[in-house]
């Protein structure tokens, strides 16, 4: 893997951890005012997918390259790590912060 590849990815695996964690969040928000309950991370692995396929698409637009295997490959990984950064991470944050500010 070059290191543009991997800086590539590296910028994709922010974004797609960041939106999913504010996606997730945000629909979250919208079930629990209507009643309905979904499981955190069956909502988070839904979203990461979908971003990522947008991203690994958008991306490929963008410059122009062409779908090989190690593309499928790459977008795979990139839905994966970042569904375990989104999931993983809000957790630890919020966890880190209630106990820093006394929280329930």
């Amino acid at each position: 893997m070059s290191i543009q590849l991997f800086s590539h990815f590296m910028a994709g695996l922010l974004a797609v951890s960041l939106f999913t964690t504010l996606t997730v969040q945000g629909i979250k928000a919208i079930l629990k005012e209507i009643k309905k309950d979904v499981p955190s991370n069956i909502l988070a692995s839904i979203v990461s997918i979908v971003l990522a396929v947008a991203l690994s698409v958008g991306y490929a637009i963008m410059t122009n390259a062409e779908f090989s295997a190690s593309y499928v490959v790459i977008t795979i990984a990139l839905a994966f790590t970042g569904w375990l950064c989104a999931t993983n991470g809000y957790d630890k944050v919020k966890q880190a912060i209630e106990q820093v500010f006394g929280g329930k």
